[in-house]
């Protein structure tokens, strides 16, 4: 009986992480160049740089830009709304590519689930950093899941001084770590999910970095505003990991363990049937209040 029971709960673990940040159709990958700065060839606005989250022990560098276009399409909505959209792919060739038409993208760089955290955060702090270079252009941020993680390592650690960073939205993003990491590291399955999990363990000593290392972000971008999304609407299997409040994979304490400066907690996402969004805790992507919600905050 224990036996099977170890069994089951390895499964659902798996099967959670496997999704924990992302489940998406598989894109083919954009067309890159980065031969010429953004500032020099895009037409004035805010630009939205999305960021995705953990890809399932995803040893092979599959790309994960689909995150953004999946349900309601955060991407498309965002576009319509007028802003220019770059979505950040970190697994495979690291590459932005943004609605305009212009790519940036790093070759040498071949991101996998074992890929640290830290060093894809560097990326994208790098590719900020070369992206824009004259005047002062108004970025937002939104970030899902392990994707705020790698955000504010790069808020920390890289500063750019022609950006005049508006919003980060970090949508269900473990601040203070996934019981599901927890488990999967006491099972042994760190092979599996890769070391990122391993990261994501409330307590380990990237997170513990985050935390010590948060005025940095405030200091290279004084005056950004901090919103945290979240969910409560508990799915079942949540109550067999969480005490609190959570949407199935991260809980509503740990997206805001780090502090905000709003917090928006769905209580009820698509939650009518067991499909694919329920299960895998990201029904964020396929709500429309969700996405109106986004839109809102953006446009303040």
């Amino acid at each position: 009986m224990v036996l099977t029971s170890m069994k089951y709960t390895s499964l659902v673990v798996v099967v959670a992480l496997f999704f924990l940040g992302i489940w998406a159709p598989v894109h083919s990958e954009p067309t890159h160049s980065a031969t010429v700065p953004l500032s020099t060839t895009a037409s004035s606005g805010t630009y939205v740089i999305l960021v995705h989250g953990y890809n399932p022990g995803d040893t092979s560098g599959t790309p994960s830009t689909g995150t953004w276009t999946c349900g309601v399409s955060f991407e498309s909505q965002l576009v319509s709304a007028g802003y220019t959209v770059g979505v950040v792919s970190y697994y495979g060739e690291f590459t932005i590519a943004f609605s305009n038409g212009y790519a940036y993208s790093n070759s040498s760089f071949f991101g996998t689930s074992n890929t640290p955290i830290q060093n894809i955060g560097s990326q994208l702090g790098i590719a900020i950093s070369k992206i824009f270079t004259s005047g002062t252009t108004s970025v937002d941020i939104v970030a899902h899941s392990m994707g705020g993680l790698v955000t504010l390592y790069a808020l920390e650690h890289y500063y750019d001084p022609h950006i005049a960073l508006r919003n980060v939205i970090f949508i269900a993003t473990p601040f203070g770590g996934s019981p599901f990491a927890s488990v999967a590291q006491f099972l042994g399955l760190s092979g599996v999910v890769g070391c990122e999990a391993n990261q994501m363990v409330s307590g380990s000593s990237f997170l513990t970095g985050l935390q010590n290392n948060l005025g940095n972000a405030y200091s290279n971008y004084p005056g950004f505003i901090w919103t945290v999304f979240a969910g409560n609407y508990d799915p079942w299997w949540g109550y067999l990991f969480f005490s609190g409040g959570n949407d199935g994979v991260v809980s509503v304490n740990s997206a805001a363990y780090l502090g905000y400066n709003s917090i928006y907690v769905f209580p009820d996402l698509h939650t009518g049937s067991l499909d694919g969004y329920t299960w895998y805790g990201i029904s964020y992507f396929q709500d429309q209040s969700v996405a109106n919600t986004m839109l809102s905050v953006l446009g303040t």
